[in-house]
């Protein structure tokens, strides 16, 4: 049974992240972060016609602004964390026509970890809100959060121009100036959404690096789509990967001829080790350079580790033909 709720005001949605590793944290942009006035009336929109509810994750629909490029970036303390503990801090979504009868407002990171973990339900704030007063609810919400990136925000002002909301709405969302929206905006619809997926959020990327981006890129004439093909994922952390773009951008001549391009030959930063979880983390890896490391608990047979051993010993063999050819 539902029950109405009218001063719930849901957390930052990394809240229950627990032991996450730390990040590189900017100020809110809104002053005073989740205690602000503004804060508080954008996250009761609704508040007569909202109640908390366990919904099923399966009638949920994404919103067509999306706040984050990586909804997975660190989800794995957020997914432990809700393994352990159960979901302590509810999303917020709002009722659609369609065949899915919500759209996620807030909470994207927690419902993605909940359908990780193969749940069927999830807690949820529940609202009527039009699309509008969805859009700012959303905005301002990530606004008190500390981690959306320069990019991330450029990315969400472009989506919601051209969803159609108003630049005031828009400068509303972000809490940021009609000028700045207009730089922003420019920004990311001359990189484009693949170019700027592909980079990552890069959360220490300011604008004055994203603009040498875009000088660099005019000064070589190179289209966002060439450009996107100079995009190393092979570098785990977006920032480092953002610095090397750019350096490959900027001096072409470090990496050979434009059509030539070695991505390999340019001096990396050091990635990030990259682990992932299999099974419910019955086997774990951890992926970092010229290294691979595979654990696996006690309910994983030997016989598993004995394929892939065979299957290195096959690799290494037809990479040692190849090197005498």
């Amino acid at each position: 049974m539902a029950r109405a709720v009218f001063t719930d005001i849901p957390p930052s949605e990394d809240a229950e992240d627990g032991a996450a590793e730390p990040r590189v944290r900017r100020k809110p942009i809104i002053k005073g972060g989740a205690t602000s006035s503004k804060y508080i009336a954008a996250a009761t929109q609704g508040g007569s016609d909202r109640t908390y509810q366990e919904i099923f994750v399966d009638q949920i629909q994404d919103s067509r602004i999306k706040d984050r490029i990586d909804i997975n970036e660190d989800i794995e303390s957020l997914v432990e964390s809700i393994r352990g503990n159960g979901q302590q801090i509810p999303i917020h979504v709002r009722v659609v026509q369609g065949d899915k009868p919500y759209e996620i407002v807030v909470g994207r990171r927690r419902l993605n970890a909940i359908r990780s973990l193969g749940h069927t339900k999830i807690k949820a704030f529940v609202s009527k809100l039009d699309d509008r007063e969805a859009f700012i609810a959303q905005g301002v919400e990530n606004s008190a959060r500390l981690e959306t990136s320069y990019i991330e925000r450029a990315r969400a002002a472009g989506q919601g121009i051209a969803a159609g909301f108003q630049q005031t709405d828009v400068s509303q969302f972000l809490n940021i100036s009609k000028t700045m929206i207009s730089f922003m905006v420019r920004t990311y619809e001359t990189l484009g959404e693949d170019l700027v997926t592909r980079i990552g959020p890069a959360r220490t990327i300011g604008r004055r690096k994203w603009d040498d981006l875009l000088k660099a890129m005019q000064k070589r004439s190179l289209s966002p789509a060439e450009t996107a093909k100079l995009v190393d994922p092979e570098i785990a952390d977006s920032a480092e990967r953002f610095e090397a773009l750019l350096k490959v951008v900027k001096n072409p001549q470090s990496v050979g001829s434009a059509d030539q391009q070695d991505l390999s030959k340019v001096r990396k930063p050091s990635a990030a080790p990259q682990r992932r979880r299999f099974l419910n983390g019955a086997i774990k890896t951890m992926r970092k350079s010229n290294q691979l490391t595979i654990k696996t608990d006690e309910t994983i047979p030997d016989e598993l580790l004995e394929k892939v051993y065979e299957k290195l010993e096959e690799l290494t063999f037809k990479l040692a033909n190849k090197r005498k050819e």
